[in-house]
């Protein structure tokens, strides 16, 4: 698909005055990120994504459908730790509050610190963008909106370690030496957003009961609480600037809103355009093609991963004529970091991980998050700053 051909609603402004006498009536601020090319393969970035999918949510023994893959990786508490440890399989998943949820929340005069002691548990309360996905505010229970957590693979966790890139005093020491931070080629990085199961069935009533929860998301239990897995992004260093994929569960309210669903490798329907008459509603199942179903089949997944959906990738700042490419979640941008859909983007975003003498990030680097940076990076914002390969982890980096 052109990018030309599409512009979204929510990315549109109209002109005013003369200019739009002369019928130039809206500019493009943004486009919907599209598949790619990615290096060593001749599949496109959808078809990557997918295949990298399928293995990390593979279940671990073939006997059960639980552990999957992902899940046996280390969190950012097992990595970015002074005594940094590969876990075992079948611990407890270590969820946290959103990283990008705390620092749209944070209050100026809160420091690093701040942010670690925020991220290491997850509070009961209603994510800060409850409002714009339509997700409930209060219950009773007490309502505990959202977890997220984040993982990577053994060639990722091996670099940091061995890099001494998992202490504030190793990223000093690496940016006296001024270390060139490149993951290898097979790290692959996953962020996960969960809600408690009772909770999914006030933000979706339709789904009835939790047993029927049960039978459509992929479901794991922390501190004798269940939660429902609805949205995952996945990005693999493939690419030097890695390639990006994010999917939700095809019963997410308005999971197509604002800049639409792509997928030309995995989905029946290649391109679902917004809903432009309402939002939050529901855009249906996302039917998979032969070749997504043969995958699935050989990975042995669970029937209940059939119900998410890929909703598009990523692999530049911009599209080929120079507009930037967006690519959001409704839940991980939209609901739980209360950020713009049509203003997001992973690669933007990432790009500003980084790290400075003091082995911290910089202010301006921390200060681009809440931004929503699209588009090319702004070198200025990195100045005095070492890039950690777009790993925004070193700001769980514990100091002396």
């Amino acid at each position: 698909m052109a990018y030309s051909g599409f512009m979204i609603g929510g990315l549109t402004f109209s002109l005013l005055g003369s200019m739009a006498a002369l019928g130039q009536s809206t500019v493009v601020v943004a486009v919907p990120a599209m598949a790619g090319a990615v290096e060593g393969t001749d599949d496109n970035s959808d078809a990557f994504i997918w295949r990298v999918f399928t293995e990390i949510v593979a279940p671990v023994s073939q006997g059960t459908p639980s552990p999957v893959v992902f899940e046996t990786w280390a969190s950012d508490e097992d990595t970015f730790s002074t005594i940094p440890h590969w876990p075992k399989i079948g611990g407890p998943l270590r969820l946290q509050e959103s990283t990008l949820e705390v620092l749209k929340t944070l209050d100026p005069r809160e420091s690093l610190l701040d942010i670690q002691a925020r991220t290491a548990d997850f509070p009961c309360k209603a994510p800060v963008g409850a409002a714009v996905g339509g997700f409930p505010t209060n219950g009773n229970p007490p309502l505990c909106g959202t977890a997220e957590l984040v993982v990577r693979n053994r060639p990722q966790f091996d670099y940091i370690v061995s890099n001494n890139l998992n202490t504030q005093a190793g990223l000093a020491s690496a940016y006296a030496k001024s270390l060139n931070v490149e993951m290898p080629p097979e790290s692959i990085a996953v962020k996960v957003s969960w809600v408690p199961s009772s909770i999914l069935l006030q933000w979706i009533p339709s789904l009835g009961d939790i047993s029927n929860i049960r039978k459509l998301y992929y479901v794991a239990s922390v501190n004798s609480v269940e939660y429902a897995l609805v949205a995952m992004h996945v990005s693999s260093r493939r690419n030097p600037n890695w390639v990006w994929g994010t999917f939700e569960h095809q019963k997410t309210p308005g999971r197509c809103d604002f800049i639409g669903c792509f997928d030309s490798f995995g989905a029946q329907i290649p391109a679902v355009f917004p809903n432009k008459t309402a939002v939050n509603t529901q855009y249906g199942s996302c039917p998979k093609t032969q070749k997504l179903k043969t995958l699935m089949a050989a990975g042995n997944l669970s029937p209940v991963w059939d119900n998410y959906c890929l909703k598009s990738t990523q692999v530049d700042y911009v599209a080929p004529d120079g507009t930037p490419s967006v690519l959001g979640n409704s839940v991980i941008e939209g609901i739980v970091g209360n950020g713009s859909i049509s203003a997001s983007s992973c690669i933007g975003c990432h790009v500003y991980a980084s790290f400075g003498p003091t082995g911290k990030p910089t202010a301006s680097a921390k200060a681009i998050l809440p931004f929503n940076p699209t588009g090319k990076p702004i070198p200025g914002v990195l100045a005095g700053s070492l890039q950690s390969a777009f790993m925004w982890g070193v700001l769980k980096a514990p100091g002396p």
